[in-house]
């Protein structure tokens, strides 16, 4: 069940996203939905939640990055180095034993 609404749902933002020709980020914002509705109907609620948030916010920090002007030989390195440490975090904190 989960794996047919959450294909479903990504159809559905496909067509959006052929309709409106917003492909980028907007592509980011379909596989947000989708996986976070699929862990959601798989019980996993604060996984899903946490997966769409990830998704979304790629749109909203390019949004914002656009907005200030911030030069992006700043902002691409820092990205890098933060997904770098939440790596780095979740391996040395989160791990399941």
């Amino acid at each position: 069940m989960a794996d047919g609404i959450s294909g479903g749902i990504f159809l559905i933002c496909l067509g959006v996203l052929l309709y409106t020709g917003w492909w980028w980020p907007g592509i980011m914002v379909a596989i947000g939905l989708s996986s976070g509705a699929s862990l959601i109907f798989r019980g996993q609620i604060w996984r899903g939640i946490l997966s769409f948030a990830f998704f979304i916010s790629i749109p909203i920090g390019i949004w914002i990055i656009n907005e200030t002007e911030i030069p992006w030989t700043l902002v691409g390195p820092m990205i890098l180095i933060g997904i770098g440490v939440v790596i780095i975090a979740k391996v040395l904190f989160f791990r399941d034993n």
